[in-house]
């Protein structure tokens, strides 16, 4: 049972899906929990993945403690009618916690597509820190994208033999849409910026100090335009749409499917962003990123050279773009063993690992 919510889940379990799919030994079973059932619909359909199982949509809440048990009561439900050999859930979402939790509550083995990434403290950032956290405490198997998520898990005591160095199945996606399809290179004349903020610690103030930061880099910089896919949650499209809207200079648009939004991010000057998976993706696509954060999960990122940490301060955020405005264009990491997140072959290590759990379980 391969359990998703949200976009980057999709984005990130499709490869594995296709691989079960086309092994013998598997049925998977995809599971749309209900936190954003029309974008997992959505991005879903791009990889050509139909879910199996609708969860009725999670209802709207502003405690996530409420929002929590709610779905662990829908997707215990879900379990208990499935009966699965294995749970396998993704990232740092409410839906990766509330699966690894109902699995966990039904005796049901669970594998974290993902795990291991680690901010220095617990509660930064909240809540997807402590959701990482909590599902390494249910995972049964621990599948790390990274150097450093290896450690991590080995650093809190996770059995060695649990943990399983994949690479990231994100970069199997990207890796995947850049040999299908030509991406526009990056032009010098009319440069753009793509912008995506979403994280609940940059709501409100912080929100309203980086669209300051970004009307002063354009005050700064005259030829540049900014396009801002805006997220759907309220009180971040607020700020954006208050702050943005009316000037030209700014395109606000809807959420952008993934290949157009590679697209936007591969021909962009430089892109600005609080997500995760941005900062992986940069380094393959030649693009510098700016992260208005205060730390990340993932430093092998910031090695690249490709991505700086910044914070959300209007004079950091503006004096970070100007300089990564003027690099000139570095040549893309190459999909090989040497990139840090893996060379695009996470899924098959992945479901390599699953058969070889499985056969063992049936030699038993």
């Amino acid at each position: 049972m391969i359990v998703a919510g949200t976009r980057p889940e999709c984005i990130k379990l499709a490869p594995v899906i296709h691989e079960l799919r086309d092994r013998r030994s598997f049925a998977g079973i995809v599971v749309n929990s209900g936190q954003h059932p029309e974008a997992v619909r959505r991005t879903f359909a791009e990889f050509d993945v139909r879910c199996d199982v609708e969860v009725p949509p999670l209802l709207p809440s502003p405690n996530l403690a409420v929002a929590s048990n709610r779905l662990i009561a829908a997707l215990s439900q879900t379990i208990a009618q499935i009966e699965p050999w294995l749970v396998i859930v993704q990232g740092d979402t409410l839906t990766a916690y509330a699966g690894a939790r109902a699995a966990a509550r039904a005796e049901c083995p669970v594998a974290h597509v993902e795990a291991g990434l680690r901010a220095p403290t617990p509660a930064d950032p909240f809540p997807e820190e402590w959701f990482r956290r909590q599902i390494a405490r249910h995972a049964d198997l621990h599948f790390a994208p990274c150097d450093s998520a290896y450690a991590n898990l080995v650093a809190e005591g996770v059995p060695a033999e649990r943990i399983h160095q994949t690479g990231n199945t994100g970069i199997d996606s990207l890796r995947g849409l850049l040999s299908q399809h030509a991406i526009a290179p990056r032009t010098e004349v009319g440069r753009r910026v793509l912008v995506t903020l979403h994280r609940r610690e940059n709501w409100d103030g912080k929100a309203d100090a980086i669209c300051n930061a970004l009307v002063e880099i354009c005050d700064r910089v005259p030829e540049l335009t900014m396009l801002v896919p805006v997220h759907p949650n309220p009180r971040m499209a607020h700020r954006l749409r208050k702050q943005l809207s009316g000037d030209s200079r700014f395109s606000l648009v809807q959420p952008l499917a993934y290949r157009e939004f590679i697209s936007a991010a591969a021909s962009a000057a430089l892109v600005i962003s609080d997500s995760g998976g941005i900062q992986e993706e940069v380094a393959h696509l030649g693009v510098p990123l700016i992260v208005p954060r205060s730390c990340t999960e993932r430093p092998e990122c910031v090695e690249t050279g490709f991505v700086r940490i910044v914070g959300a301060g209007h004079r950091d955020i503006v004096r970070e773009a100007l300089a990564m405005l003027a690099l000139p264009r570095r040549a893309p990491l190459p999909f090989d063993r040497g990139a840090p997140f893996g060379d695009g072959a996470a899924a098959s290590r992945v479901v390599d690992v699953l058969e070889s759990v499985l056969a063992d379980a049936a030699a038993a």
